[in-house]
């Protein structure tokens, strides 16, 4: 269930603290302790244990840093031991801190640090929440070595001791001196062979140069940091191409690369996000915009496994690939860089982890939106029976992902029916919205749908709580209908509103239709489709629709369908729905009625 995997991701810093929790209880190779310091600032903290520090001590001393972190603030210092810092200098050749370049220094010194105060209740299998002061990431992660859960930090030092509380923040002590990248994407993805054909696509593309500004270099300040998704030549060659020039025989049509047009220069650039996405941000989005504009990918959390473009288009499932946990959420000086790996979905072949645009032309989705799945897991689905779904409190996130409304009390719900008298599969939604009392408004997370342009339908059950036949008189609920907080669509939309008289051709004219087979053709609690308006989809993806209530109020408003069906379809009025959900493509012909 996707809101219950990204909630699964979201709590990983819970998962990680709990692996703290175990260090505390009798992890005996790597004790993790907490200590309280609070009676000194960082730098008197060093001062105190110089057999443990004092090698970062002068460090502090040569970058100008001791008297910063001796003042109040709140701070994270990820502080190396001396034999860590001893580690480092045997990398550099040196035997002494003073042997050391100050500039160099003063960015490790930074890339140490956090303008806030980040306990281990806060670290995430993956990306910290705040930048370090020399502006990039650190990534945490836990690893098993020998039987001991350890705590790694930005996979260059393990975490010895947590959560020591001083005077201005907090420390927590490592094995080892933390490195920041020096390479932009494009020198991190050329340094490693097994990127070669990739590598020479960006060049021949021109998106090397892309991927190869410092962000202070930038002139465009939207693609200062951005995201690589990187095939390696493994998985090129599983797909067929084994060199660059298969690669460019498939895709560029022009034959030049670097035009933006050609369809080289697209797939490459389809291959990179904007921002520097950690894999915990790609997997709290549902979509991400490329530099192929206006595509954009997909991206879900199953269970441990994130995946990109994997979902079903026009009710096919279409697998798609993986981001490898191990080797993605590498830091660039401007970015961050994943790479693709195959995906092997249940009773289906693997695929490769190569990924390319999809054409896609825009088609009718009939949305039924009593069908997600929160409801799916529950035994009325389909069944005679109600199930309510509610929101806890105003901050709390609703029942059904991606969907949200207006708390205004505990009371205030949106309930699934299945019952005699409903329609599609015999169920729909009781939204019992309204301005008083109840909901104000309503959004809704749509279905996939293909950037078009598209006619909106709304199929609901007529029907006034208070008056019911005296429409515009006695109970009103009417909304305005908005998609993706844009401009409300042209008509409003009321379930207490009945269809006017008139034949199938008059009707759909006027905006109106009967969506359902057989028809009962009265104007008072049918089930009927109103036409709202007409909307430009601007990319492929799932969209937000929101009920805006501008009038009236009541508890019951039966919502069964909403459809996008594009402008240009063959026909606005069939297929029509069956109780059963199958489909009936016979004409509809409706002679002119008087009621």
């Amino acid at each position: 269930m996707k809101y219950n995997t990204v909630q699964k991701w979201i709590v990983q810093p819970v998962y990680l603290a709990a692996l703290v929790l175990v260090f505390l209880a009798g992890c005996k190779e790597e004790p993790i302790v907490y200590n309280t310091s609070e009676s000194v600032n960082m730098t008197s903290y060093l001062d105190k244990y110089p057999d443990q520090f004092s090698e970062w001590r002068k460090v502090l001393e040569l970058t100008n840093t001791a008297g910063f972190l001796q003042a109040y603030g709140s701070y994270t210092l990820f502080l190396p031991t001396n034999d860590g810092v001893k580690a480092f200098l045997q990398e550099k050749g040196k035997t002494a801190v003073e042997q050391l370049d100050v500039t160099e220094l003063k960015d490790i010194v930074k890339f140490h640090l956090l303008s806030d105060t980040i306990s281990t209740t806060k670290f995430n299998d993956g990306k910290l929440p705040s930048l370090t002061m020399q502006g990039q990431y650190l990534i945490t992660g836990a690893a098993n070595v020998n039987g001991a859960t350890r705590i790694i930090i930005n996979r260059q030092a393990n975490m010895v001791t947590a959560n020591i509380k001083v005077g201005n923040g907090v420390i927590h002590v490592i094995d080892r001196v933390l490195q920041p990248s020096k390479l932009t994407l494009a020198k991190m993805i050329e340094a490693n062979t097994a990127y070669s054909i990739f590598t020479q696509a960006l060049k021949e593309t021109g998106l090397y140069d892309t991927l190869n500004i410092a962000p202070a270099s930038n002139p465009d300040a939207k693609k200062a940091r951005l995201t690589a998704l990187v095939e390696t030549d493994a998985v090129f060659k599983a797909a067929g191409f084994n060199t660059y020039a298969d690669l460019k025989a498939r895709f560029s049509k022009t034959g030049n690369p670097r035009l933006v047009t050609d369809s080289l220069h697209m797939f490459m650039a389809y291959h990179i996000l904007y921002e520097a996405k950690y894999l915990a941000d790609i997997v709290s989005a549902q979509s991400h915009a490329t530099l192929a504009n206006p595509e954009i990918i997909t991206a879900k959390l199953d269970d441990e496994l994130v995946l990109i473009n994997d979902g079903v288009f026009n009710n096919i499932y279409e697998p798609g690939f993986t981001l490898g946990r191990t080797i993605s959420d590498n830091s660039a000086t401007n970015g961050v860089m994943h790479v693709t790996a195959p995906y092997k979905p249940a009773n289906l072949s693997a695929t490769s982890g190569h990924f390319a645009i999809k054409v896609r032309v825009p088609f009718r989705v009939d949305w039924d939106v009593a069908d997600f799945p929160e409801v799916r897991k529950l035994s009325v689905f389909r069944n005679t029976g109600t199930a309510n779904f509610v929101k806890p409190s105003a901050t709390a996130p609703f029942q059904i992902g991606g969907w949200d409304f207006f708390y205004r009390n505990a009371s205030t719900t949106i309930g699934y029916v299945n019952a005699t008298g409903g329609w599609v599969y015999n169920d729909y939604l009781n939204m019992g919205i309204g301005l008083s009392s109840r909901a104000d408004w309503v959004k809704m997370k749509t279905p996939l749908i293909v950037r078009g342009r598209y006619n909106v339908w709304i199929c609901y059950r007529t029907l006034q709580q208070s008056g019911n036949g005296t429409y515009p008189a006695g109970s009103r609920c009417q909304s305005q209908i908005i998609i993706d907080d844009g401009e409300p669509l042209a008509k409003t939309h009321d379930f207490c509103e009945p269809m006017p008289s008139g034949s199938t051709a008059e009707l759909e004219a006027l905006g109106w239709k009967y969506y359902t087979s057989p028809v009962t053709a009265t104007n008072f609690n049918s089930w009927v489709a109103k036409k709202v308006g007409t909307v430009d989809i601007k990319t492929t993806d799932n969209h937000i629709l929101m009920f805006k209530v501008i009038l009236g109020s009541q508890s019951q408003s039966f919502l069964d369908m909403i459809q996008f069906i594009p402008v240009d379809a063959p026909s606005q009025i069939i297929p029509r729905f069956k109780t059963d959900g199958t489909l009936d493509n016979t004409p509809l012909v409706i002679a002119d009625r008087k009621i």
